[in-house]
Formats: C-alpha cells, sequence, structure tokens
C-alpha cells in the first residue's frame, strides 16, 4: 500500500501545486529564497487525482477499497468535525476500513501532534467496527526542510505505541521516503 502512495505522490504534476510567482519581489534575497511555495490541498488534490488515474488505468488494484477526501462523517457517531482526515480508504457501507492519511506541510510541523492524535484514534477507536489498519502521515518539504521536521517527528516518536507511516515527500528531489514510528497520546501531550 506504501508503494502505491508514494507512486502516486511521485507521479504529481508540479505546475498543478506550485503557486504563482506573479506579483512577488523576485529580487528581494528573502523572498527568493522562499520563491518555490506549495499549499497543503492543491497538493491532496493532485495527489487524489494521480492514484484515481493509477486506479482507471488498472495499474494498481485497492482490492474493492475506495479512497475518499475529507469525507465529513459527522452524521455517524463516532465522528467529530475536527476529526475530518485528508483521505480515508474504505469499503462503505461494509465495515472495512483500510487506511486514514493526512497531509501536513513542514511549515505547519509543530501542530503535527494534532494529526497523529487523529491517525491513532483512527486506528483504535472502539466505536469503529473494523478501525482503520493503517495510518499515513504525508510531510511536505524542501530537504532542509524536512530535515528538522524528521527530528521533531523522531522527538515524538516513541518505541511503544501505534504504528504510524511517516511518509517525507522531498519537493526539491520529487521523491517520496517512508518511515515507520510508533507514538502514543500520552508522548503527544
Amino acid at each position: 500500500m506504501i508503494d502505491i502512495i508514494k507512486k502516486a505522490l511521485e507521479n504529481m504534476d508540479k505546475k498543478f501545486v506550485k503557486l504563482s510567482k506573479i506579483g512577488i519581489d523576485e529580487n528581494n534575497p528573502i523572498i527568493k529564497r522562499k520563491l518555490e511555495k506549495y499549499q497543503e490541498r492543491p497538493f491532496a488534490y493532485e495527489f487524489y487525482h494521480q492514484l484515481r488515474k493509477l486506479i482507471d488505468e488498472k495499474k494498481v488494484n485497492l482490492g474493492g477499497y475506495i479512497i475518499q477526501p475529507e469525507v465529513n462523517k459527522s452524521y455517524q457517531p463516532y465522528f467529530e468535525k475536527e476529526k475530518i482526515p485528508d483521505f480515508i480508504f474504505h469499503i462503505p457501507d461494509a465495515n472495512k476500513n483500510l487506511l486514514v492519511m493526512e497531509f501536513k506541510r513542514t511549515e505547519y510541523i509543530s501542530s503535527i501532534s494534532d494529526d497523529f492524535e487523529k491517525l491513532i484514534d483512527f486506528k483504535t477507536n472502539p466505536a469503529f467496527k473494523s478501525p482503520y489498519l493503517y495510518a499515513v502521515e504525508v510531510v511536505i518539504g524542501d530537504t532542509n526542510s524536512l530535515a528538522n521536521a524528521c527530528k521533531t517527528i523522531t522527538t515524538l516518536s516513541t518505541s511503544e505505541g501505534i504504528e504510524i507511516m511517516i511518509i517525507y515527500f522531498d519537493t526539491q528531489k520529487w521523491e517520496a521516503e517512508e518511515i515507520p514510528l510508533q507514538f502514543n497520546i500520552e508522548s503527544l501531550r
């Protein structure tokens, strides 16, 4: 499953996720360093598009599971508005939940523990008849910001807990690398 996610990430077309530079003073040395800019939502949408292409072209088989973005399931008793994940992989109406996924830009790494708590809840919440088997956090940034994010994330991890697969997506190399880490709620607070 992780290989499928990495393939979709690496297949993304940069022109659909990179922000416009119109109106930016490229002669300003501070701005010039930060010209390449991405936002989480266009990045997640392009990922979704690329994964759907892989599925539709029969290059990937999810075994009956489907991917759905930002599903508001507040009509179901165990979902709360702030607990809406970026993506879920599941079989609707079958109580078969495979994977829950979040995206985070390195600029917002200080709030990543909120994502981890949400992912842990989807894997462990007893209200689910079939908890999600896998939890994935995609961290987006350039090589340097990913190195710093990795340090922050590693300090939150524990030797025992719930596994979350961290996928670091490097916007300079346009490559994804995964690292499984364990977390527990106490280590995140």
